[in-house]
């Protein structure tokens, strides 16, 4: 890169010209021409991004992703109800999205995310679930096999809660008093809590959430894009 050097520059800056002086004004050469256009069309490469007629927001997108601002269909989470301003990032909500409006983010993600109807894809609908590492191979999912869409990145799991067992105090009535369970029908292996439940019965009251969890915040997933 050079600053314009042609005939009428001044202090390498252009000029307008003044006739009264007199000062012509700056020719725009070739070479600076050149210049600028490739060092701009090489950034917007460097950063994997196509040159495009008529898109002017090429070289700000390569500036982010050549500074480190992200990857397209870099997922993050976002402290906010609110997309970025920028137009950069989209919510993970499982939206399908045509193909032709987001072809650098469906390079990225193909199907990974579902099926989607013929000519779009699907974003990942990370809405009120939390995210697991992919085991691949390491063992420290052991239902991994059994996930929708197998051991991949973008397969889905039902929550499950551990197989554990509870030490009972049948209690001198004999009717299924523990002091945190309660039994309840022998043969079914139906368990209760906390109300004792009489011998034979087939329902016992069940306490607790409608899931188990970890004290958790809410926070919101968002994709770039562009």
């Amino acid at each position: 890169m050079h600053r314009i050097d042609g005939p009428g520059a001044v202090n390498n800056l252009f000029t307008e010209g003044d006739p009264s002086v007199p000062q012509m004004a700056t020719v725009v050469t070739a070479p600076w021409l050149n210049d600028v256009q490739e060092n701009i069309t090489r950034a917007i490469e460097a950063a994997g991004i196509t040159p495009v007629k008529g898109d002017y927001d090429q070289l700000r997108q390569a500036v982010l992703l050549l500074s480190g601002s992200g990857e397209i269909g870099e997922i993050k989470l976002w402290g906010s109800e609110t997309l970025p301003p920028s137009g950069d990032w989209l919510e993970g909500d499982g939206s399908s999205l045509l193909i032709v409006d987001y072809p650098a983010l469906y390079a990225m993600y193909g199907h990974t995310f579902g099926a989607a109807p013929a000519g779009y894809f699907r974003l990942p609908d990370t809405r009120g679930i939390g995210v697991r590492g992919w085991d691949h191979g390491r063992g420290k999912d052991p239902d991994a096999a059994l996930r929708t869409g197998g051991d991949h990145v973008g397969s889905t799991q039902e929550d499950a809660l551990g197989a554990h067992k509870h030490d009972m105090d049948m209690g001198a009535q004999g009717i299924g008093e523990g002091s945190a369970w309660a039994f309840g029908d022998r043969e079914a292996g139906q368990w209760g809590n906390p109300n004792p439940c009489p011998m034979n019965t087939s329902v016992c009251q069940i306490a607790g959430g409608a899931e188990t969890r970890m004290k958790n915040i809410n926070l919101m997933f968002i994709i770039r894009w562009r």
